[in-house]
This record gives C-alpha cells, sequence and structure tokens, in this order.
C-alpha cells in the first residue's frame, strides 16, 4: 500500500480580523482557495511511524505532519512512514504546514479508514486552519478559521495567479499581536452578513487583509510592496509573506511572471487547485 496525495497552498482572497476573543485568538472572516502550488507526500504501512522531508527549508520538530501522524496512528493501532517534498515556502501565508496536515486527514478519510467526524475532530486539535482542507474549495472561514463554508467563486475557471515570496518568514503570533497594537484603540469590527452569501466574484472584498499594515509593519516590508506595485495589484495572503495577483489573460500573466524573475527568487504561476476525490 502507497498512496501519493498532493498539498495545495492556499490564499486568502479576503481576511477580516475583529478584536481577541477571551480565549486569546482573533476572530476572522475569510475567503480562501485553494492553488496549483503544491507539496508532494508519499504515504505507505510501515512497522513504525517515520517521518522524512526533502524540504529547502529547515522543518521544525512538532511540525504538523508529526502531529497528525501520530494521532491517526493512535486512532487507527497502524504506523505510517510518510515522505513530504516541500515545494510552499515555510512562513508565507501560503499554509503548508496546515495543508500538508489536512491533506493526509482528508486521504485518510477517503481511503475509510476514519470518517468525517474523527478527520474534522483531529484537523481541528492541529491547527486553525487545518479543517479548510477537508472542504472543496473554495470557502470561507471563520470563527478561529475552523469553521468552513463551501461557497462559489464567480470565474474561478478563468483565474490564474501570479504569487511572489520575498524571502520573509512571518510569524503569524508576531503579526497578531502588531495587529493588537495598531489596533488597539480602534478594534475593527467584522460584517458577518458576508456569511449569508453563497456566492462571490473577484470584485467587492477581494484582496481586503487586515493583517497586511501589521504586516508591514513588523517586517518593515512597505519597500517590498512598493516596488511590487510597479508590476500591477498585489495582495497579501494570510499574514504573510507572500503577496499575489489575479489575472484572467494567460499572456498577461506570463510577462508579470517571467519579469518578477528578474527581481526576485520565488515566484510561482498557479491556477485555482481541485481535490481529486
Amino acid at each position: 500500500m502507497e498512496w501519493s496525495i498532493k498539498c495545495p497552498a492556499k490564499i486568502n482572497l479576503f481576511l477580516f480580523v475583529d478584536g481577541k476573543r477571551e480565549d486569546g485568538y482573533h476572530e476572522i472572516l475569510s475567503l480562501v482557495d485553494t492553488i496549483s502550488l503544491f507539496d508532494e507526500i508519499v504515504i505507505s504501512e510501515s512497522q513504525e511511524n517515520e517521518i522524512y522531508f526533502d524540504s529547502p527549508w529547515d522543518i521544525p520538530e512538532g511540525n504538523t505532519v508529526e502531529k497528525t501522524l501520530k494521532l491517526l496512528s493512535e486512532k487507527l493501532g497502524r504506523c505510517f512512514k510518510v515522505t513530504v517534498k516541500k515545494r510552499i515556502p515555510p512562513g508565507s501565508g501560503l499554509g503548508g504546514a496546515s495543508s500538508d496536515a489536512g491533506s493526509i486527514i482528508r486521504e485518510f478519510t477517503k481511503k475509510e479508514l476514519i470518517d468525517f467526524s474523527t478527520a474534522l475532530s483531529i484537523a481541528e486539535r492541529i491547527g486553525g486552519d487545518v479543517p479548510l482542507f477537508l472542504f472543496n474549495p473554495p470557502v470561507l472561514i471563520y470563527g478561529k478559521g475552523e469553521r468552513v463554508k463551501e461557497v462559489k467563486l464567480a470565474g474561478r475557471e478563468k483565474v490564474i495567479f501570479v504569487l511572489v515570496w520575498p524571502n520573509i518568514i512571518s510569524s503569524t503570533p508576531m503579526v497578531y499581536n502588531e495587529f493588537d497594537r495598531i489596533y488597539a484603540k480602534n478594534i475593527k469590527q467584522i460584517d458577518f452578513s458576508i456569511l449569508s452569501q453563497s456566492e462571490f466574484s473577484f470584485n467587492r472584498y477581494i484582496g481586503v487583509n487586515d493583517l497586511e499594515e501589521p504586516f508591514l509593519s513588523l517586517y518593515k516590508a512597505h519597500a517590498i510592496k512598493d516596488e511590487l506595485r510597479s508590476f500591477g495589484r498585489f495582495y497579501l495572503t494570510g499574514s504573510g509573506s507572500a503577496y499575489f495577483s489575479i489575472f484572467f489573460d494567460e499572456s498577461e500573466a506570463d510577462f508579470v511572471f517571467r519579469s518578477l524573475k528578474k527581481n526576485f527568487q520565488f515566484v510561482f504561476i498557479a491556477k485555482p487547485f481541485e481535490f481529486s476525490d
């Protein structure tokens, strides 16, 4: 038995952030899509749990794959060997670690080794935005990111994304701390009526990210944003540090992609990703 899994990156097409809750988390509301930039994972049964990373970046102990494998192994009474080929940069806001965990859990559900309720419970224990990878994109996520609603996105089949990672490993907790500092006297309020919508377009709300100013302030990254402006409209995903732009013309997207490659080391071109269930 051996399974190969693609673990897609995610982008936050918009991200609204409210004040800190009593449990220390922030209330958020975000439209999220998955894209065709992905890590690759191979899973096979083994006598003991084994994890191997093929990655240009350091992988910390206690990572999401390790936590996921431990919980699944305890649940099933079986051990697995997992090999992860990393392509999604860390600290980029592209959700690589969450996708690795969520995509593994999704695959175990697909193979009927666990039911969806168990999958969701395990995903929530791993991290706030891991559950979104159990659903079919695009999705709205809310609460602290663990609550998910599948929606439609008009024009999704034609869109092309160009992404830039400026080689900054952004710390999500630090960005949220900066958010609290900046907005301490002017707490943002989320319009939760958005949750009643079941279909969105690439017009209203797209590109709004309440964490962008905290990210730019924390990492003194305004010069990067200014440089990207010369190539068009770029939007921060998650808590940073990757930016994305939206195109509906392939030749235009390719031109910007090739132009950016002259200035940045990590540039990607991608389309929406569909899970093969």
